[in-house]
């Protein structure tokens, strides 16, 4: 059995660091500024990855060292929690007409999965927390600006993403709100923090 060592989001904080040490490395000589971006990716590492692979990371020469340690790894990640056709349906059991996802995924790259229905405007979302899968439902809108996504917290092509949960009280509703990315795929590879995005949803859930 694989022992998972790392998120999702772990992993995509492991990429986006090796990238910036990569760009510092082909980009100056200046072996002060290389070694103050190797200081910060340590930092931010530190806790977060086996301490081997932080090493070899913070002292990699070039880029291919640098996805040489990330294709190690990667078999270490722990996928999303796979979903099927029945997992989806019951997730979204009150929606008669309900489109589909396509299901075979990446599930080692994702931190929640989305798709949309273009006829009615509306984007589904999937996430998991403790090995339970939950699910929102809301409208996008066509209208895209640049601006900081509410789910992964980066600034990206995002429109506003509009929800309706039920209130408190009975029959009565609650609209939120908020702007994410437009691309969900690229979404998830920006998302190093799950703990702010299950925090996103979960005000929208339990208003």
């Amino acid at each position: 059995m694989t022992q998972y060592l790392l998120t999702v989001a772990q992993y995509n904080l492991a990429y986006q660091q090796m990238k910036k040490i990569a760009h510092a490395l082909a980009t100056t000589q200046d072996r002060h500024v290389i070694a103050a971006v190797r200081g910060l990716a340590e930092n931010e590492l530190a806790t977060q990855l086996p301490a081997r692979s932080v090493t070899q990371l913070t002292t990699m020469t070039d880029a291919a060292a640098g996805e040489a340690v990330l294709e190690e790894l990667k078999p270490l990640v722990q996928p999303f929690g796979e979903l099927t056709a029945k997992t989806v349906k019951a997730l979204f059991k009150k929606d008669k007409k309900l489109k589909m996802p396509a299901l075979a995924l990446d599930y080692q790259a994702l931190c929640y999965v989305a798709w949309d229905d273009s006829g009615s405007n509306r984007r589904y979302i999937i996430a998991e927390q403790n090995g339970t899968h939950y699910a929102l439902k809301g409208v996008y809108a066509n209208e895209t600006i640049k601006g900081i996504c509410a789910i992964c917290q980066q600034h990206q092509q995002v429109a506003l993403f509009t929800t309706k949960v039920k209130g408190k009280v009975m029959d009565t509703f609650t609209t939120h709100s908020n702007y994410i990315c437009t691309d969900a795929v690229q979404c998830n590879t920006h998302i190093t923090d799950t703990a702010r995005m299950h925090d996103f949803f979960a005000r929208i859930m339990q208003a």
